[in-house]
């Protein structure tokens, strides 16, 4: 006995070492549109749902060099990530949950929804020479235009890949390398296996306030060109109108000034190489596309303005074997609570059993990736330690398209402070919709409540 107790001790002793930090968040919503059909016959407009999303970050602190990181979707729908012609029950849609790899979500009263999904876990190896990590772990960079972690509470979206990356800080800049491999449905090479080689370079000074950096990436994609996995997630009206890279080149470019009150910067990207065979000629397709975010904002304890321009490359006729539609898009940059989120008329009648999975470049019709540009100022005031209220305004219109004027909308919130960690919100929206989409207009009313810990 005496000498068991010894050995417990000597193994529970590197155990309780360690240490286990807990953060995480909920958040529920409901929401209801007067006519997202636009008057378009087969489908009833008004829509309505009640969703929810609870996510576990635990972080366990090895020693001074290592920690495992992870996330965990505590509870989650059928379909979550997938389309939602997988859903296994009608009546519950996926659409509103089916919120990108690394969240999922559930709607009230799926008797089939599953907990406690591991979403992410990743270690963590800091040292004198650098830092190392390894595993399923979020990608942000610059202004999230391709890669944004999605890390807030109200985030829709999250770039989950998997990684190995390495990072190696020298004073203001830091330099990385990466490689990925964020879709592989086969152990033989070159089946379903793609491979993401990444190398950047970042310049932090927080003395003049300045941030700028460069990412280049060879994105190498192989498998059967009918599975899509840039269209995971997606309503099957935006994955039918998403290209598909095959070999690639990325390169981003952000910069980020502040001046006291005022910041203002940007986000350029542009992708170049081969795509799948869109046209059916048995020969792999060109791409080359560009995006582009412009940013400027005011900020104070109390006031916060903003006014966002962004561009995104269409393609007016794909199928003639060249690409110019902007396929990596990151969907947390889609703006509007009812223009950037849902799918309208004639779309909404086809796949009207969907919530949250429409996008700003779904209307351009037949062999067309319409692309967007949109401009959007928003002002939000804080009243008071607990109250605060805000508005943002999307106009936004296609690049390629006959009719291109998505149209006009408006958004309000306001939001009360319940306790240091929860907040309740209610939001309305309307949108003055513009010829790419129909006739009239569609209006929303939601309600949220957010708990972080």
């Amino acid at each position: 006995m005496k000498f068991l107790i010894i050995a417990l001790l000597c193994v529970a002793g590197p155990v309780f070492a360690a240490s286990i930090n807990f953060s995480g968040s909920l958040r529920a919503d409901t929401g209801h549109f007067s006519d997202l059909a636009l008057g378009a016959p087969g489908t009833a407009g008004p829509k309505s749902y009640f969703g929810a999303r609870a996510l576990l970050q635990p972080n366990l602190i090895i020693d001074d060099h290592f920690s495992l990181q992870s996330q965990w979707s505590l509870l989650a729908s059928p379909g979550t990530s997938n389309r939602p012609s997988t859903s296994t029950s009608p009546m519950t849609p996926p659409a509103n949950v089916a919120l990108g790899p690394g969240q999922g979500g559930f709607i009230w009263g799926d008797t089939s929804s599953v907990g406690l999904i591991l979403s992410r876990v990743w270690l963590q190896w800091t040292s004198d020479f650098g830092v190392l990590r390894l595993g399923r772990m979020p990608v942000s960079w610059g202004y999230g235009l391709i890669y944004d972690a999605g890390d807030k509470t109200w985030d829709n979206w999250q770039s989950t890949l998997d990684r190995f990356d390495y990072r190696l800080h020298l004073g203001n800049v830091v330099g990385g390398v990466a490689y990925s491999r964020p879709f592989a449905t086969s152990v033989l090479r070159g089946v379903n296996v793609h491979e993401y080689y990444s190398v950047y370079l970042k310049y932090e000074n927080p003395e003049s306030e300045v941030e700028a950096g460069i990412l280049y990436e060879l994105q190498n994609r192989k498998g059967n060109p009918n599975i899509n996995p840039l269209s995971v997630g997606m309503s099957p009206a935006i994955a039918g109108t998403t290209p598909f890279p095959s070999t690639n080149n990325l390169v981003d470019l952000y910069i980020k000034k502040t001046v006291r009150y005022f910041s203002f910067g940007g986000e350029l990207a542009w992708a170049g190489g081969d795509a799948f065979d869109g046209n059916g000629d048995n020969a792999a397709d060109s791409l080359s596309s560009f995006s582009v975010l412009l940013n400027a904002a005011y900020e104070t304890s109390s006031l916060k303005a903003f006014l966002d321009f962004m561009y995104v490359s269409g393609d007016g006729n794909y199928a003639d074997g060249s690409f110019s539609g902007f396929a990596l898009l990151n969907r947390n940059r889609h703006a509007g609570l009812i223009m950037g989120q849902e799918l309208m008329g004639a779309l909404h009648v086809s796949d009207g059993n969907s919530v949250g999975l429409g996008g700003l470049f779904a209307y351009g019709g037949a062999n067309v990736f319409s692309g967007v540009y949109l401009i959007r100022p928003g002002v939000r005031i804080d009243w008071s330690q607990n109250w605060s209220s805000g508005i943002e305004v999307i106009w936004a219109r296609m690049v390629e398209g006959a009719n291109k004027n998505l149209g006009l909308e408006v958004d309000l919130g306001l939001e009360h402070q319940v306790y240091k960690n929860c907040a309740f919100g209610l939001n309305a929206g309307y949108l003055f919709a513009g010829s790419a989409l129909g006739n009239g207009g569609v209006f929303l009313a939601k309600g949220t409540l957010g708990v972080t810990f």
